[in-house]
């Protein structure tokens, strides 16, 4: 596991791991996350694993709106709730296992954005323990586990925010599946 600051060379290191089905940990506008390439088994394997969990629903990050339409159909409804709420912390279900959304984080966006596809943004930590905001408890939580990240990118102490709203939009409707940061 390779821990290093935030700098052009570690970021290139992290796109170069993200792009060979790495995982990495990286910091979004809300906590840090644990991620990879939504769609490759390998990644989704290796976090399961790291996070010693079954579930395999996970939040998505995205570079723009635009990325996201490349890989999900929005109806005209989650167009214009995105457009309002994007970048920020609104998740969006875009199918049976992803949600996703296009944080303010500038590091986060780039990832995605250089990779050329979304990113599997699920909360750097061990299933059932508190969201991680700062890079001394993620690069804890990990240290001494058999199953570790292959990369961390540390940002030291995020701002304390409250993890993605999450909504599934039909039609006409929209179902708050989760309240967070953004009270819809």
């Amino acid at each position: 596991m390779y821990i290093g600051k935030i700098n052009s060379s570690n970021l290139a290191l992290a796109i170069k791991t993200l792009k060979k089905h790495g995982v990495i940990v990286y910091p979004t506008d809300t906590a840090y996350a644990l991620g990879g390439i939504f769609n490759s088994r390998k990644v989704i394997k290796k976090i399961l694993g790291i996070k010693n969990r079954q579930d395999q629903k996970f939040t998505l990050i995205a570079s723009s709106q635009n990325q996201v339409e490349k890989f999900f159909k929005l109806n005209r409804l989650e167009k214009k709730i995105v457009k309002k709420y994007w970048p920020g912390p609104l998740s969006l279900v875009v199918s049976e296992k992803f949600a996703v959304r296009v944080p303010k984080n500038k590091i986060a966006q780039t990832l995605a954005r250089r990779v050329g596809q979304p990113l599997i943004a699920t909360s750097a930590n061990l299933t059932g323990q508190p969201t991680p905001y700062n890079d001394q408890v993620v690069i804890k939580e990990f240290k001494n586990k058999k199953n570790q990240p292959d990369l961390i990118l540390s940002a030291g102490r995020l701002k304390n925010i409250k993890t993605s709203t999450i909504i599934k939009v039909s039609e006409d409707k929209v179902k708050i599946l989760r309240l967070g940061a953004i009270k819809f």
